[in-house]
């Protein structure tokens, strides 16, 4: 859980470095190695993602949708 801006940077940080070895992993591997190593560090991303969602408040907040014409 993030409980400040310094833990927020942190984990933004962290993001960052994981989905940078996904897509290196993603070139990297055979379609059959990239099915078998990639997951748990899906996982590790979503876990990440809803943190920082969390943190900001967009778990809680309703998107009004969009203006006709707009």
């Amino acid at each position: 859980m993030i409980i400040d801006h310094k833990q927020f940077e942190v984990t933004q940080e962290q993001l960052r470095r994981l989905e940078l070895a996904l897509a290196e992993l993603r070139y990297s591997s055979s379609a059959v190695e990239f099915r078998y190593q990639a997951p748990p560090v899906i996982e590790h991303i979503r876990r990440l993602r809803n943190e920082i969602d969390s943190y900001l408040g967009i778990s809680e907040v309703e998107i009004a949708p969009s203006p006709p014409g707009a």
